[in-house]
C-alpha cells in the first residue's frame, strides 16, 4: 500500500490532502475547488495492495510531495490521514511545511472496537454493507450538521467501501501510538476538532495531540460531525491561508 498522486490543480502554494481511511482522495467534494483558486492542490490516494505500514506510506507522502516540483508542502490530513500526516512530518521534515489535521489521531483508544468493526466487515455480506451506506454516511459522517449538496456528492462517489485494504488501514491503527513522539514536529500545526464527531473522539484527541506539540493550535468546530472539509460554509480556504502564512510559504 503506498500514496500515490490523483490530481494536481490550481496554482498558488503548494497543498497536498491526505485522506481518512476511504482512501480515494476524493472526499473534498467540493471544497477542491474552492482549495485550487488559493493553491496549487495536489490530492493522494492509497494504491496497491494491503500491505505495508506508516512509514512505508509516509515514504510515498514525501514521494509524492516531491513529485509535485515543491521543495516542502503544506499538508491537510483527515481522520486516518492525520497520523500518517504527523508520520510524515517526522519521518521527513523536509518536505513538510506546516500541518493542517482534521478530526484524526495519534493513538485510537478504542481499539477492541477496531477489531470488532474489521470482524464485521469480513463476515457480513458486501451487499449487506453497502446497503448501508446511505445511513452510514448520513447519519455517521456528516450528522448533526447537513450539507445536502456535499452528502449527494458523496453517495455518489464510485469505489468499494470496507474491502480488504480499507480493513488493513483499520489494523494500521489497532498498532499506531505516536504520542512519544510528537514532540519532535517542529512545524507550524494547526488542529481542527468537530464536536459532534460520532467516528473520532475529535476533541479530546485533538487536545491530546496539542498537549505533545508545543506551539500547535487546536480550533474547535461546533455542531459538526466527522466530515467536515466538504461543508461549504467553513471557512477553510482562509483557514489554510493562515497556516500557509505561518509556514512561510505565503509571504
Amino acid at each position: 500500500m503506498q500514496a500515490e498522486i490523483v490530481a494536481t490543480s490550481g496554482s498558488g502554494p503548494p497543498l497536498v490532502y491526505v485522506p481518512g481511511i476511504d482512501g480515494s482522495g476524493e472526499l473534498l467534494l467540493g471544497t477542491a475547488a474552492r482549495l485550487e483558486r488559493r493553491f496549487r492542490l495536489t490530492r493522494v490516494c492509497y494504491a496497491g495492495d494491503a500491505t505495508g505500514d506508516y512509514a512505508t506510506l509516509a515514504a510515498s507522502v514525501a514521494r509524492c510531495i516531491a513529485s509535485t516540483g515543491a521543495e516542502r508542502a503544506l499538508v491537510v490530513a483527515e481522520s486516518f490521514g492525520v497520523a500518517l500526516a504527523l508520520q510524515t512530518a517526522l519521518d521527513h521534515p523536509a518536505r513538510v511545511a506546516g500541518l493542517a489535521l482534521v478530526n484524526g489521531f495519534a493513538h485510537y483508544r478504542d481499539r477492541l472496537e477496531l477489531a470488532l468493526t474489521r470482524s464485521v466487515f469480513a463476515l457480513f455480506p458486501r451487499a449487506w454493507i453497502h446497503a448501508a451506506r446511505a445511513r452510514f454516511v448520513q447519519r455517521g459522517l456528516f450528522a448533526p450538521r447537513r450539507d445536502d449538496e456535499a452528502l449527494r456528492a458523496l453517495l455518489a462517489l464510485p469505489g468499494d467501501w470496507f474491502d480488504v485494504r480499507y480493513r488493513a488501514r483499520l489494523a494500521l491503527i489497532q498498532r499506531l501510538d505516536l504520542r512519544p513522539r510528537l514532540a519532535a514536529i517542529r512545524c507550524p500545526v494547526a488542529l481542527y476538532a468537530a464536536d459532534k464527531d460520532r467516528v473520532v473522539a475529535a476533541v479530546p484527541a485533538a487536545r491530546e495531540m496539542q498537549a505533545g506539540m508545543a506551539g500547535s493550535e487546536l480550533f474547535v468546530i461546533p455542531d459538526a460531525g466527522h466530515l467536515v472539509l466538504p461543508l461549504a460554509e467553513e471557512p477553510w480556504e482562509a483557514r489554510l491561508e493562515l497556516l500557509a502564512r505561518r509556514c512561510g510559504l505565503v509571504a
